[in-house]
């Protein structure tokens, strides 16, 4: 069974791929210290297509190198994971492209999604308006397309997914240090000048679970809603609120099946780096909580929202409650 996906991957690297630990990297003589080598225009077009493959291929020789250490169970989710199929699909892309195609494709790929979502685009530049050093953008997902962003929202009937949906950039470094739940508090524990707390402090210590302190692996967008099903505008069964985990679990199985859980410090970005840039409304204001993909200590899941003037709430998830303001945190697959 291993062999079906080693081989395809081996194929798909073509007969020049370098050995691995050959591989280069992609950002070692960028033109800018924020800026992705294959962004950069005064690059030679064959320069931009080369780095752009090499981190492509560093993808496809972490996947081969995961293979050899999973069980059947888990390789069975990674063969079909959204990620390797990406992969997958980039690798032979890289093949056959030329690298003036290549260049026409990032530039079109990248601008795109930039002007259709507009103040719902926090990238790498929403990142340095607040002195934050978020480090170099990922390429964006294949799936941000303008078909996807124009589509009807499956979760907000009548709206379009570039007015309900956030894609931000969660980095795995900020100012050169490993980015954590923790390190997004100590960064914008507070928005600049007004002194208006942007994290609560007190109730759940939620600082000292283990999750908070978890360093983001990656730099990797995410395009997540700014709410969840409104009760009011979608039938009971497709929406999250007044429902335990598991009755939460089989709304989205059944109705969202493009979307999945999203962690904790995800949603934190989103709320907290959408608020410093765009302001009111916030996201997650009132009395409405999501849960997110991480237990909490009360056997739960870890919930996030509420977010008035005392600051967006962190908390445990009241055990496993059917809460009527409790909703369920997703965001949509890459």
């Amino acid at each position: 069974m291993f062999e079906g996906l080693v081989h395809k991957l081996a194929r798909a690297f073509g007969a020049s791929d370098a050995p691995k630990e050959q591989a280069l990297d992609p950002l070692s003589t960028p033109s800018a210290a924020t800026m992705n080598p294959w962004l950069d225009r005064t690059l030679p077009a064959e320069a931009r297509l080369e780095s752009y493959r090499s981190v492509i291929k560093a993808e496809g020789h972490a996947l081969l190198e995961r293979v050899n250490t999973i069980t059947d169970e888990e390789f069975n989710r990674l063969e079909n994971a959204p990620e390797t199929q990406r992969i997958m699909r980039e690798l032979e892309w890289l093949k056959t492209v030329t690298p003036t195609d290549f260049c026409e494709e990032m530039e079109r790929h990248e601008q795109l999604p930039r002007e259709l979502l507009g103040k719902n685009f926090l990238g790498a530049e929403a990142w340095r308006k607040q002195g934050i050093d978020a480090g170099a953008e990922p390429p964006l997902p294949s799936t941000i397309t303008e078909e996807l962003l124009n589509s009807d929202c499956p979760l907000h009937p009548g709206e379009k997914i570039k007015d309900t949906h956030l894609l931000v950039l969660v980095p795995k470094t900020v100012n050169g240090e490993p980015y954590t739940a923790v390190k997004l508090d100590e960064l914008c524990s507070t928005r600049k000048g007004s002194g208006d707390n942007l994290i609560y402090a007190g109730w759940d210590s939620w600082q000292s679970q283990e999750w908070a302190s978890a360093p983001q692996s990656r730099s990797e967008w995410v395009l997540i809603p700014k709410s969840d099903p409104d009760p009011n505008k979608v039938p009971e069964g497709k929406h999250f609120r007044s429902k335990d985990i598991a009755a939460q679990q089989g709304v989205h199985k059944t109705h969202y099946p493009e979307y999945r859980e999203v962690k904790t410090l995800e949603l934190m970005t989103a709320v907290v780096l959408n608020d410093l840039v765009n302001g009111e409304p916030r996201m997650l204001d009132g009395e409405n909580d999501l849960r997110c993909e991480e237990p909490d200590t009360s056997g739960g899941r870890v919930c996030v929202g509420f977010f008035g003037a005392f600051g967006l709430r962190v908390h445990d998830g009241l055990v496993d409650y059917a809460y009527v303001n409790l909703g369920r945190a997703l965001a949509r697959k890459s």
